[in-house]
């Protein structure tokens, strides 16, 4: 626990503090004079347990007083641990000796886990911070406002504190795993219910299974009329059969064009014309029958023909020329296409329509059993997204179970201390957590703002009973407008408590008679006019006579 603060800058009645186990009063005047240090004070203690607000929200301590040093002690198990803190360097923290002499550099971090470590907090989901920022309310944070006492700052969103409950209370657990499982859903477990879930079509994987078993009877018809390809097709799959369809369909063209090219070349070969027909003697068999016949014309004649034909059979031999290398191009891609088919393993004796056919029915198996697959991809990822979702709805059970548990906590101790404080004569504050994680703290029956603090301070009580939490803090804003009759039992609680309570209170002779005791005894400062904490009160106009 916090045992000691020392500060150079302090009045000289107020360099060192020494601090009590249970509650710790930072005691005003009489007069309930403001601007003495018990806010600054209290921000002090939330400084050196690791806190940064009394850096950034006291700029007129730094402007007035200057850099200064915070000198405390702790002890835990009955050993003395020192340490300092800068207003210069407030990003770390020094261990030192009983002297102040320096030992180490702790970064605010590392300090915090030494505090968290040593007040045995155990809460892996949490830090220090995380507890004294909801139970350190100070004028200035934003955590002091009554009807919100679980929140950290009145725009936090309720599930947030909720969640901080969790894993106060140790079920920080359930939380990791319903974050595990909407990260993997993609989804908030708030937009579960209202999710509109894809069915995939069962039916239609059915009926692309009875598809693809008719298309493969099909096809090994087709194949029935070539034993060999029959025992072929076995194994081969749809791109070997294209491929084979499609050397099947060049070497078919190929075949075409080249008997078209020996057709031509048949023909030219038939009709080459005989350059040595013997017309002379013909012609003179003639002159026998027709002696009047003009030989000599009809010589003429024959001779033209003949130069003809000589002019036809040397174009003749040109193109028996360029046929005949086509045709044995043709010739070698045929065998090399022919060798080809061989090596698929697909007989050659089926029909180019029959292979047609049996590519067309391979693909439309493939396609049905492509579309069949992603089918059912989709229905297992949507099983596993089911079974995903139960799981959630199974851990949002579980989280449901324990909030109610923790309300009922909470609610039971709630109900303990306010009975003592109210002497039975009022109800208790009551929380309530929706299974959304809605928040609603109120005071059944009393909505007077005297009841709201009280009920504020009656639910941290509760939590530091039955938590870990290191210490509470509340500053005079909160006690003040609590009815004297409940304060003088809040303060015997307070005092009884085996952690520790730090408060700020004035005005203690206008309290109770035993109320005013309890706040003389457990005084740890006291303040007034010409007697603040630094000495002087820079808020106030000094007179100059």
């Amino acid at each position: 626990m916090l045992k000691e603060i020392k500060c150079d800058k302090f009045a000289p009645d107020h360099h060192t503090i020494y601090f009590n186990s249970g509650l710790n009063t930072v005691l005003g005047s009489t007069g309930g004079s403001n601007a003495i240090g018990k806010s600054t004070f209290l921000w002090i203690i939330d400084y050196v347990f690791g806190g940064e607000s009394y850096c950034s929200l006291t700029g007129d301590i730094k402007k007035e007083i200057g850099s200064h040093t915070i000198y405390f002690k702790f002890e835990f198990d009955g050993q003395p641990y020192y340490f300092y803190r800068s207003t210069d360097d407030p990003k770390n923290v020094y261990q030192s000796d009983k002297e102040h002499h320096f030992i180490a550099k702790l970064s605010l971090e590392d300090y915090r886990r030494f505090l968290f470590q040593e007040y045995k907090i155990s809460l892996p989901a949490l830090s220090f911070s995380d507890i004294t920022e909801r139970f350190f309310r100070i004028y200035g944070r934003e955590n002091t406002l009554e009807k919100y006492p679980l929140l950290v700052k009145p725009r936090e969103q309720d599930e947030k504190a909720v969640d901080f409950l969790l894993k106060l209370f140790g079920h920080y657990k359930i939380l990791i795993a319903i974050k595990s499982m909407e990260e993997e859903l993609g989804i908030k477990a708030s937009q579960l219910k209202n999710r509109q879930r894809q069915k995939v079509d069962i039916e239609k994987i059915e009926s692309n299974k009875k598809a693809i078993e008719s298309l493969k009877k099909r096809l090994q018809k087709l194949m029935k009329n070539s034993e060999e390809a029959q025992l072929a097709m076995f194994g081969f799959d749809t791109q070997t059969f294209e491929r084979v369809s499609a050397v099947q369909k060049d070497l078919n063209s190929f075949i075409r064009k080249r008997n078209r090219l020996q057709s031509e070349l048949n023909a030219i070969l038939s009709n080459i014309p005989d350059s040595k027909a013997n017309t002379e003697s013909e012609f003179n068999s003639l002159a026998n029958f027709f002696p009047n016949a003009n030989i000599k014309a009809f010589a003429e004649i024959e001779h033209f023909h003949v130069r003809i034909r000589e002019i036809l059979g040397e174009e003749m031999d040109q193109e028996i020329n360029r046929l005949q290398p086509l045709i044995q191009e043709y010739d070698k891609e045929i065998n090399r296409l022919n060798k080809k088919i061989e090596e698929s393993g697909i007989a050659k004796e089926m029909s180019e329509r029959v292979l047609s056919q049996c590519v067309n029915v391979s693909k439309s198996i493939d396609r049905l059993e492509e579309e069949t697959s992603e089918l059912v991809h989709q229905k297992e990822l949507q099983d596993a997204r089911a079974e995903a979702e139960q799981k959630l709805e199974k851990l949002l059970l579980q989280q449901s179970e324990k909030i109610g548990e923790i309300q009922d906590d909470i609610n039971s101790r709630m109900e303990l201390i306010n009975r003592v404080v109210t002497e039975k004569q009022e109800t208790a504050p009551l929380l309530y957590i929706s299974p959304q994680k809605d928040i609603i703290f109120e005071t059944p029956g009393n909505t007077s703002e005297g009841t709201a603090f009280k009920s504020l301070v009656v639910y941290d009580l509760s939590i530091l009973e039955l938590r870990p939490v290191p210490a509470i803090i509340h500053d005079s804003n909160i006690l003040k407008r609590i009815e004297d009759v409940h304060l003088e039992h809040i303060l015997e609680r307070y005092q009884s408590t085996k952690r520790q309570v730090f408060i700020a209170f004035d005005k203690a002779d206008s309290t109770t008679e035993n109320a005013h005791r309890i706040l003389e005894e457990t005084a740890i400062l006291r303040l007034s006019d010409g007697n603040e904490l630094f000495g002087r009160s820079w808020s106030k106009y000094e007179s100059n006579d």
